[in-house]
Order: structure tokens, then sequence, then C-alpha cells
């Protein structure tokens, strides 16, 4: 070591120092890095891992809102998740029951769906799939399914997910439409009107009618053109309209014209034509109802001596009106002068009650007498112009009415809401509300009966309704009852043109009735009248 030159050992003690801090420094300088890069990891991560549960959540929320049912299976058929949808399908919670899809098929359909599973395994997919399932709460419903297998990472099939969509109601749609499809298609071939399908002039369909009105086979007909059929100069008049159709500024019109038959002969026909249109409002079809009008042309004379007997026969039922009318008169008048008679030899026999009965019939009879009356005058008027328009206080008429037709202890008749004052005829109005009213009173078969009358003031009508609990009406005579002569059920007290008489009182408003009813519950008839 004595050898050994200090100043070299200086050197390289300061070489070995400086390498020492080079890699020192190297060293920090690399840790510097990694404690960033795992500052960056650790943040990265974290975004992963909020992106990750963003997604979940995101697909969780798909999941739990498809519209579809979702269900999830291992491969023994397992229900291991349904989603919302599915639950409301098939009945079954899961979280509280176990579930094999085994227990869902149809039993005719067992085989099939077998099948469609292994299908489902062996290709790993199926779509389309189409079966009835037994639901816990909905019956047997119709589904189709889409499927695929999920596999572990060997690739060994381990469950199986499936979209499954309820279409029962559009199966029921689809049967529906075809059979009525099936119905339109008898009615166009069995129609007594002549039906043609054309396209820009060219015949593309007829009906029978339409081939034995021009006597040509259907095969003759798609030969020819709608000219070829047509006098020239008619021919023009419906070219005109076709011209505004195709325009697009009318979709249907209407015109009288011959047409050529195969023996050489020409017929009238009234001609209705409709448009078909594209989507874009272009003409696809023209479809054309033919009406043979030549004996109808030929009866224009019969029409104005049928109108001129309908006038004479109109007369006649005024005159009838009247004739009836005297007939019903004569008989109050005398149980009038006969009350009176009674009144005047025996009132010392009567008490006060007996007075007051005597005067409630005498009351009675005069407002029949002036009700003949109204009826006579009603008989003459034909539309609102002829009509009297005066204000009518219904809540006080509905007073009158309660004094003129018999209600028995039994059955309150009551307004609900104080109703208002209307313009109008005030024999027409009193008889629409007290045929009404009385139908309600007769067919009472309650031990507590009542008649409740309401109104709702809408835009340009009074709506009204008159409710109560009596018998009820089945639906089918909901129609029925409107008509002359028409009643339910054999009341004695019905004459069967209360509601028909309504009924054109209201019309000639400009109204509407309609009733809602349940038998053994009672009736509620809705009318409005159309503000004057």
């Amino acid at each position: 070591m004595s050898n050994v030159d200090p100043e070299i050992f200086k050197r390289a003690l300061l070489r070995e120092k400086t390498a020492r801090k080079h890699a020192e420094k190297i060293l920090e300088d690399k840790s510097r890095e990694l404690y960033l890069l795992t500052l960056e990891l650790q943040q990265a991560n974290q975004k992963l891992e909020d992106l990750i549960g963003k997604k979940e959540s995101t697909l969780q929320g798909v999941f739990d809102n498809l519209v579809d049912a979702y269900v999830l299976i291992d491969i023994s058929g397992n229900v291991l998740e349904m989603n919302h949808a599915a639950n409301k399908l098939f009945g079954y919670d899961i979280t509280k029951e176990e579930l094999n899809v085994v227990k869902l098929i149809y039993k005719e359909d067992y085989q099939y769906a077998i099948q469609s599973f292994q299908q489902l395994i062996d290709k790993g997919s199926f779509i389309d799939y189409q079966a009835r399932v037994y639901t816990k709460n909905n019956g047997v419903r119709n589904v189709h399914i889409n499927a695929s297998i999920i596999k572990d990472k060997n690739g060994i099939p381990i469950g199986a997910q499936g979209i499954v969509t309820d279409i029962t109601n559009e199966l029921e749609q689809k049967r529906i439409f075809e059979e009525q499809k099936k119905q339109l298609s008898a009615i166009v071939d069995n129609s007594s009107l002549g039906i043609a399908l054309t396209q820009f002039g060219k015949i593309l369909q007829t009906n029978k009618a339409f081939q034995n009105l021009l006597g040509h086979t259907e095969e003759e007909l798609l030969k020819k053109e709608v000219i070829d059929l047509s006098i020239k100069d008619e021919y023009i008049i419906s070219s005109n309209y076709t011209k505004k159709m195709i325009a697009g500024e009318i979709d249907t019109f209407s015109v009288n014209k011959r047409y050529k038959k195969k023996d050489g002969t020409f017929f009238w026909a009234k001609t209705n034509v409709a448009a078909v249109r594209n989507p874009d409002g272009s003409i696809k079809y023209q479809v054309a109802l033919i009406e043979d009008i030549t004996e109808q042309l030929k009866s224009e004379k019969q029409k104005e001596q049928l109108l001129e007997n309908l006038e004479r026969t109109n007369q006649d039922l005024k005159d009838y009106a009247h004739i009836v009318s005297h007939d019903l008169k004569s008989p109050l008048r005398n149980i009038y002068a006969l009350v009176n008679w009674i009144k005047e030899d025996y009132s010392s026999a009567f008490d006060k009650i007996g007075l007051t009965h005597l005067a409630m019939i005498e009351k009675t009879l005069e407002k029949m007498e002036t009700l003949i009356n109204d009826i006579l005058s009603y008989s003459s008027v034909s539309n609102k112009d002829e009509l009297q328009s005066n204000k009518i206080d219904l809540n006080i008429l509905i007073d009158e009415i309660k004094n003129v037709i018999l209600i028995p202890q039994n059955t309150i008749v009551s307004i609900k809401n104080k109703l208002p004052v209307i313009n109008g005829d005030s024999t027409r109005i009193q008889q629409l509300f007290q045929n009404l009213i009385g139908n309600a009173v007769i067919y009472m078969d309650k031990q507590n009966g009542t008649v409740e009358i309401d109104y709702e003031d809408k835009k340009s009508h009074y709506q009204f309704s008159i409710k109560d609990n009596g018998v009820g009406i089945k639906k089918e005579y909901h129609d029925k009852i409107f008509k002359m002569f028409e009643s339910v059920g054999d009341n004695k007290n019905s004459s069967g043109i209360g509601l028909a008489i309504v009924k054109k009182i209201i019309a000639i408003y400009e109204g509407d009735i309609w009733l809602e009813s349940t038998p053994g519950i009672g009736t509620t008839f809705y009318f409005t009248l159309k503000k004057q």
C-alpha cells in the first residue's frame, strides 16, 4: 500500500463518490417518476372505478326500465335475475321464491321448448322463438323470445339470458284484422254496389256487382281502362275531377254518368270516387262505388207525387190530432163539471182534507187540459223556427212537474245543484223533463227511490242528467227505447212514445241524448241542449 500514489487514490475515491452521487441522482429521479406514475395510476384507477360505477348504474337503470321482460337463468333453467317487466309479466318475485323456467312452459309446447333450448346451447343463440307460457296471475300468454348463451372463460355454457316480449294482444289484433279483412272482402264481393279499384285510369280489381252491371267478366274488365267504359263528354267531366285529386286539391268526388255495357247499351250510375294515397300524398289507387240510378232518374215525377202525398198526409195527421184532442178534452170537462157539482152539493160533508183533495183534482184537470192543448200545438211544429222562445227557470219548472206527475211517498225527486234559466219553448222543455222524470218514477222498484236532476255548463250547450236508482236498462235496449212505441218491460203507465218525443225535442235544440245504466242498480239519462 505504501507504494500507492495518494493522488491516484484520491482521484479513485472522487470518481467513486461522483459515481455514487450520480447513481443516487438517477435513483432519486426514478423514484420520483415512479411516485408520480403511482399517483397517476391511482387517479386513473379511481376514474376507472367511477366510470365502472356509472356504467353499472346506467346498465342497471336500462335493465330495470326495459319495456320488455329480461330473464337470466343458469344452465339448469333456474331463474337468477328478472327485471321489473319480467316480474310483472310472469308474476313471480324470485327474491321470495325459487323459479325454474320449466314451470313456465305451456304443456302442449313442452317438446318444442326443449328442442329450442338445445338449439340455444348448440348454436349459442336463437331469435323469433314464439310459444305460450304460464304466468302466475295473467293466465296463459303468448311470448316472443330472443336469447343467447352465457359462457365462462373456458367457453363452457353456464347460463342464458333472454328478452321476452308479450305478444298476446298483438296476435289477437292480427287475428281480428284478418277476420275483418275476410269480412270486408266478403262485403265487397257481395255488395249490391259496383266497386272498382283503379290506378291512373287502369282497372285493377272489380267486384261481382260491377261485373254484372257492365256484363263483362273480371278478366275482360282487367284489360280495359275507365275511358273504354265511358261516354266521351261525360268522361271529360270526371277526368277534370281526377286531375284535381292528383294535384291534392280534393280527396273525393261524385258524378252521375253513363257506362257502356258489353251489349252496347248504357246505364246511368252515381259514381263516388275516393283517393288512396301514399305516405308522400301521391295517388296510389282510386276506389269507385258505382250505383245504378237508371230507374231512380225515371221516378223523379213519382217522387214529386210522393211529396205532395206526404204534405197531404201531414195535414191529415194534424187534423187527426185536433180530433183526438177534442175527444180527450170532453171527458176531462165532464170530470171537472162533476167535481164542481160534488163541491157545490156536498161541500158540507167534506172536511178540510177532503176539500183540499178536490182542489188538487181540479188543478190536475186544468193542467191536463193545458197539456193536451200543448201537445196539439206541438204536433204542428216541425222545426225550431216555429217554436216560441221564453226564459224558463228550470227549478220552478221541476217543482211544477212534481205537482203534475204522481210521485209515491217512498220516492224523492230532487235537484242536486241549482239549475239554470234557459231560453226555449216552455211546452217542449216541460215535456222533455216531465217524460224523463215520469219514466224514472214509474220504473222505480226500490223501497227508497231517488231521482236526482243535475247539469253542467258546457261551452255551447247545457248538459243535463237525470239519475235514478230504479230497475235499470239492459245495454241492448239503449237505442231501442228512443223509437216510437218501444218500451222496456210491461209497465201499464208507459205509452212507448215518451222517449221518442224526448229525442225529437232534443234534436230540435241541436242536442243529443244517451244513457248509462246497470240493471238492478239504476239509470242515468244525459242530454244536451244548445244555448239559445
